[in-house]
């Protein structure tokens, strides 16, 4: 119903303090346990937690009801950004060399807005979308979540089968000598997920002209092949791979352990290491590639909006070829085009799935959800370098770089908090704060979704199910494994009750356990959906506040789990301060949300003039604030770094990590 934007603006209880402080709170207490379990898979629970309390909170019936698809599309928009290296961005913050500092503010900038982006966009998509179109995404999400999960059993054995030299692989610090390495980045996983679209593709059009894909990409591995030997007999190979292969390194610098220049075979380069092992193959492997892409251009339907995750697996791709692979080449002398060499290039793939993910939704009539990734990018990026002022600020008294002798003895306890636990949690809460504007300003301008089409009560029950039981068992399987780590005498095996033959390890106990639960509450959703069990509450709020309240304490509790066997007083700070943020969260929760409160609508004509002012502006005003917070940080600290001189890592100039410290193949991951 029309009505005038002051009007909408005082009513809208999403600009409440206490909706916005709860909202900040639920992303800092899962970005504090983020911390402790890192990367996606972390990065999705305070995206999921946010998005219920935001749902929660509106007091819109149409966004409610919506609670379970709020939190699944919240908690994976957020995964996004766990693939992305960020500490290097706050050490840059912290050197002593102002170029670095300012580089290092906007390279947060950076960060936070692709992390709080993607997060505005996946919670701001059930918001607008209209029933059709969101349920429709759960087939095509079903075929990208299958092919990842793939992933994870199939990428140790294609490593083995490509190891050429031996040696031994893991996931951290030897992960560079994977023949799949490319940079430190997930690209092996967004050409999974790419294929996963093209499998549904082929699946929705019934296997239709399947013998094409045959043929398009025969014909493109015979091109490839063709061109390859051509490159060979003509001699031009060798100087293709000059022009488009380059060293991560400075071959100028000083090895410090060998006192010489670094050796260039010793280095990565901008391309896999399976390209140098098996340069025979890639012509008409990359020719096979592109003749799929030819054929799905040409063939591909892409129905029930899997052309979402189209746009997200190419401008994924794209967008790392582009930036850091090619990019690289020319400023190859400075670093290459990247944010933190030598540290992973996520940020570029991460930065062509917000562009990608944007375009569509500008293409397919739903600009509201653009706008609000542009609005909570831009807001949460320059409050994730803000918190980082904060915490510099706050350790100032007794910084032990300013002040002469050290840190006196009466400011001793207070340096040696957990500060990076407070960084950790305040990020969170910026970030909260971001979601919690950028839902609010859709508010009043989007009505209510269209509820056309099948009710398909399945994908409340997908939603809901991944959300509290496969999203945190992402990430509270690897408590055992840290239990038998840190825990003096935790067996690693053990025999069931009984039965002497049945012999399992822990970690089988826990996922069998872990298996019943979910087994049993997804069952109980399932017969939910046919007779009413009186468990569940009437409304779609008290649902909503029941997941939310389950998904919060089944993983703080989980992380507190994690961190006992090494409990210390530090842990003061991260453990214990999230049990009592979350007590208060949960109070609020139950408390705050009032009945049902129609929102006072007035749909802008158009929302792209909104979103290119929201840019304008905000771009502008982070120019200002960021320079603004380097040179304040160079001023309180002077010649002194904010961190321990080793971890203020420098960008540019002959101490720059890149020059300094590269990756070197036999040595460890840095």
């Amino acid at each position: 119903m029309p009505a005038s934007e002051s009007t909408a603006a005082s009513g809208n209880p999403l600009f409440r303090p206490v909706s916005i402080f709860l909202v900040a709170l639920s992303l800092s207490i899962g970005w504090g346990i983020r911390g402790d379990f890192g990367h996606e898979s972390g990065a999705m629970i305070p995206g999921a937690l946010a998005a219920m309390a935001v749902c929660l909170l509106s007091g819109r019936e149409d966004w409610r009801r919506r609670v379970g698809h709020f939190a699944l599309f919240g908690g994976l928009g957020w995964g996004f950004g766990g693939s992305i290296s960020y500490m290097h961005t706050v050490s840059y913050t912290a050197a002593n060399q102002w170029e670095t500092a300012w580089y290092g503010f906007f390279a947060m900038f950076l960060v936070g807005g692709l992390w709080a982006g993607m997060g505005g966009l996946g919670t701001a998509l059930p918001a607008v979308a209209d029933r059709k179109r969101l349920t429709d995404l759960y087939v095509p999400l079903g075929f990208v979540l299958a092919m990842l999960i793939l992933h994870k059993f199939i990428e140790a054995p294609i490593e083995q089968v490509l190891m050429t030299g031996g040696g031994e692989t893991d996931d951290r610090w030897n992960r560079h000598k994977s023949p799949l390495y490319w940079m430190d980045t997930d690209w092996f996983s967004a050409l999974m997920a790419l294929f996963g679209v093209w499998l549904f593709d082929l699946w929705d059009r019934r296997f239709g002209k399947l013998g094409w894909l045959v043929v398009f990409a025969g014909c493109g591995a015979l091109a490839g092949w063709g061109v390859q030997q051509g490159l060979d007999e003509t001699g031009l190979t060798e100087k293709l791979t000059g022009a488009l292969v380059v060293p991560l390194g400075d071959l100028t610098a000083i090895n410090p352990d060998t006192g010489k220049p670094f050796d260039p075979d010793n280095l990565l380069t901008n391309w896999p290491q399976f390209f140098s092992d098996f340069p025979q193959h890639v012509g008409w492997g990359v020719g096979l590639l592109l003749g799929a892409v030819v054929y799905f251009y040409r063939f591909g339907a892409f129905r029930r909006g899997s052309s979402l995750f189209l746009y997200m697996c190419y401008g994924w791709l794209i967008a790392f070829l582009v930036m850091p692979v090619l990019g690289t080449i020319p400023l190859q002398a400075y670093g290459g085009f990247r944010l933190t060499p030598p540290r992973s290039d996520d940020w570029a793939g991460v930065l062509g799935v917000f562009v990608g993910t944007s375009v569509y939704m500008f293409r397919k009539g739903l600009a509201p959800v653009a706008y609000a990734g542009a609005v909570s990018g831009i807001l949460g990026g320059i409050l994730f370098a803000t918190m980082q002022v904060v915490r510099a600020m706050l350790i100032v008294p007794g910084h032990p770089y300013r002040t002469p002798g050290g840190t006196p003895e009466a400011w001793q306890h207070y340096q040696s908090a957990n500060w990076h636990s407070f960084m950790e949690q305040s990020h969170g809460f910026g970030h909260g704060v971001a979601i919690a504007v950028a839902l609010g300003l859709l508010w009043s301008r989007v009505n209510p979704p269209a509820e056309d089409g099948p009710r398909r009560k399945w994908t409340d029950v997908f939603a809901i199910g991944f959300v509290v039981f496969f999203m945190t068992y992402l990430n509270l399987f690897k408590n055992p494994n840290e239990w038998a780590d840190k825990l003096k005498g935790f067996p690693t095996d053990m025999k069931a009750p009984l039965i002497e033959s049945i012999e399992l390890s822990a970690q089988t106990w826990f996922n069998l356990a872990w298996l019943a639960a979910s087994v049993v509450f997804i069952g109980l959703m399932i017969v939910h959906t046919r007779r009413r069990l009186d468990i569940v509450p009437a409304t779609w709020l008290g649902r909503g506040q029941l997941v939310y309240v389950l998904m919060l304490w089944i993983m703080v509790i989980g992380n507190f789990e994690r961190a006992l066997p090494q409990f210390s007083q530090g842990r003061l700070l991260t453990e214990w301060v999230i049990f009592i943020n979350a007590a208060i969260a949960t109070f609020l929760l139950v408390f705050t949300p009032g009945p049902n409160a129609p929102a006072a609508v007035r749909v802008p004509t158009s929302f792209s003039p909104l979103y290119r002012r929201a840019w304008l502006k905000g771009l502008l005003a982070a120019a200002v604030i960021l320079s603004a917070y380097a040179g304040l940080i160079r001023f309180v600290y002077g010649e002194a770094t904010v961190f321990y001189p080793g971890y203020a890592h420098k960008r540019w100039g002959p101490q720059a990590a890149w020059r300094v410290t590269p990756i070197e193949k036999n040595k460890d991951h840095r």
